[in-house]
């Protein structure tokens, strides 16, 4: 008989990374990982009766192999029994917890199950013939999704995704967005989750942000963007769902099918989950009328012909841009990330798509410019993407701007301390009399620089706020992006709060009252006093000697415990402090 005791003893034994493991993957309720509340885990204790509630037990056994069902049932082959042993459901040495036992004889349908249709998967039938066109097709959904997720993810950098106080974004905002990203508005919260989980963007308290790997994303070619994608996305998937797709095999109509062979007792959550990857992998190009593609398997394998073969499939990029004289610019195919991150930097995406439109506008290359670029980067820019040179009314506008938006540059000083300010001699006269700007205490070694003692990024807001078209070069933005992080509020990651869980446990034990062993011992009777259970209290006698004593305990009080022996049928009252083991005598 395995009870909450022996439980707990054995989760108490356990080392801190393997407890943590444990609680993770047995997914208990927020209510007992919190650190206050009536349902709560103060205890080994406490944390042995939640892993074998009824709710929980079901939930864990939901999450076993076929094998593991059965080695739980018949004993027999330990491997197969180690999934089990992983979740605490059984011991190293094959037992089985008896809380296990009653489910599975209140559920014999799930063991039942796990006898059919046999030891071998379900037949699949072989990849279709055709896969080169399954794979342009599969190519050609992968740039479309590609190019929505990129999109998607300039709309998060810009802050223009927002979240509602109940969770999830507005119709509008999803309105908006599809009509932003040509694609229908019902698909933008799957997009936005899909970013989410392959790590590309995160949400914390609401706001969303791009990563550090969404960024490097971004920028990547398209055959590095999407085999990131599905090694992101395939790492993200439970361990339960990647067997599943190895028993399928290339062949995807029917993975619920696959998966309740697989995991019997699994479809309340496994369904659900195949069915979205199923979904998700056509959408990601790797599955085409339910068939994985040659490119598709090598993508999810990861292995290292996986690059070549995204690149085979996907369209190539074009060299440049077309520069139109109403402003406007034409990509006659896919760009290079980089390429349409460049462009973007001066230039409005009107039109994502195979064939993007961009327009230039004042308002994008005053952007440009209070974003650190100057004249000569801007056409330097522009005449590098233009297959056609730049046209005139178009270098008119830049230059027009210039003047207006980004004459004025704002350097780190020598050393980077200080700051250096460049500009043409008058605009530098203008700004070293100006009264507003007088605390900047000014030095002019020369008459196209001024100096000072300030940050950069200081002085460059004093001259935007007197009105003064200043930029702030790439250097001296670093040392603003470099600032000190903003601390945020813990989040709600099941492995921290695990971690968090089992540090509490232990701090608990350490600092229990009265001696720890005495604390452990005085829980293990109070249990079988509740469940009425039999006992084996070893006592250490006045003369020195232990003596066993097997009772029923009753009531554990001003600390005595009391029971009735169940060797000679008396009632007998034993000091708590004399005990020194206490044993299941089941």
């Amino acid at each position: 008989m395995t009870t909450t005791a022996d439980l707990a003893a054995r989760l108490r034994a356990m080392p801190d990374d393997a407890l943590e493991r444990l609680v993770v993957a047995r997914r208990l309720p927020a209510a007992a990982l919190a650190e206050s509340g009536p349902q709560h885990v103060a205890d080994f204790f406490d944390l042995a009766e939640a892993l074998r509630t009824d709710d929980a037990v079901d939930a864990a056994i939901e999450h076993l192999p076929r094998a593991a069902l059965l080695a739980l049932r018949d004993g027999g082959d330990p491997a197969a029994l180690a999934p089990a042993v992983e979740l605490g459901l059984a011991d190293a040495d094959g037992g089985v917890d008896d809380a296990v036992t009653d489910r599975l004889a209140a559920h014999p349908d799930v063991v039942d199950a796990a006898d059919r249709p046999g030891g071998t998967p379900p037949a699949r039938p072989a990849a279709p013939v055709d896969d080169d066109a399954a794979r342009a097709t599969g190519a050609e959904h992968a740039f479309s999704t590609m190019t929505v997720l990129a999109e998607l993810l300039h709309a998060v950098d810009a802050g223009e995704v927002r979240e509602l106080v109940k969770g999830g974004i507005g119709t509008p905002l999803a309105k908006t967005l599809g009509e932003r990203l040509g694609t229908a508005p019902e698909v933008v919260p799957d997009r936005l989750a899909l970013l989410r989980r392959t790590g590309l963007a995160s949400l914390d308290q609401g706001t969303w942000s791009v990563s550090g790997p969404g960024r490097a994303w971004l920028v990547a070619p398209w055959p590095d963007r999407w085999t990131t994608m599905v090694a992101a996305w395939r790492a993200s998937l439970d361990p339960a769902v990647g067997e599943v797709l190895e028993l399928a095999g290339p062949d995807w109509h029917d993975l619920v099918a696959t998966g309740r062979w697989a995991y019997p007792a699994g479809a309340r959550w496994l369904d659900a989950e195949l069915l979205t990857v199923a979904g998700t992998g056509a959408v990601l190009g790797l599955a085409v009328d339910g068939v994985l593609t040659t490119t598709g398997a090598a993508l999810l394998a990861g292995g290292a012909d996986a690059d070549a073969r995204a690149a085979a499939d996907l369209p190539d990029t074009v060299p440049g841009v077309y520069l139109q004289h109403d402003l406007t610019v034409i990509a006659p195919g896919p760009l290079a990330p980089a390429d349409d991150a460049e462009l973007r930097a001066v230039a409005t995406l009107e039109a994502p798509g195979l064939a993007a439109r961009y327009r230039i506008s004042e308002e994008s290359l005053a952007r440009a410019f209070r974003a650190g670029l100057d004249r000569d980067a801007v056409l330097g820019s522009l005449e590098r993407l233009s297959v056609s040179g730049v046209p005139q009314p178009l270098a008119y506008l830049v230059d027009q701007v210039a003047e207006r938006d980004g004459s004025i540059v704002v350097d780190l000083g020598v050393g980077g301390v200080g700051s250096v300010v460049r500009g043409t001699a008058d605009q530098l006269d203008l700004i070293g009399v100006d009264a507003e700007l007088r605390q900047m205490s000014w030095d002019r070694p020369d008459l196209t620089t001024l100096t000072t003692r300030y940050p950069a990024q200081v002085v460059h807001t004093a001259l935007r706020d007197a009105r003064y078209p200043a930029v702030l070069t790439t250097a001296a933005q670093a040392t603003v992006a470099a600032a000190p992080p903003v601390r945020r509020a813990a989040g709600r990651d099941p492995r921290d709060a695990a971690r968090a869980l089992v540090e509490r446990l232990r701090l608990t034990t350490e600092r229990a009252e009265g001696e720890p062993e005495q604390e452990w011992l005085g829980r293990q009777i109070d249990l079988a006093v509740r469940g009425r259970t039999p006992i084996r209290l070893t006592v250490r006698m006045p003369d020195g000697t232990e003596r066993p004593f097997s009772i029923v305990p009753t009531s554990v009080a001003a600390g005595r415990v009391r029971g009735k022996d169940t060797t000679v049928d008396v009632e007998r009252t034993l000091p708590l402090s004399l005990v020194v083991a206490v044993e299941s005598d089941a």
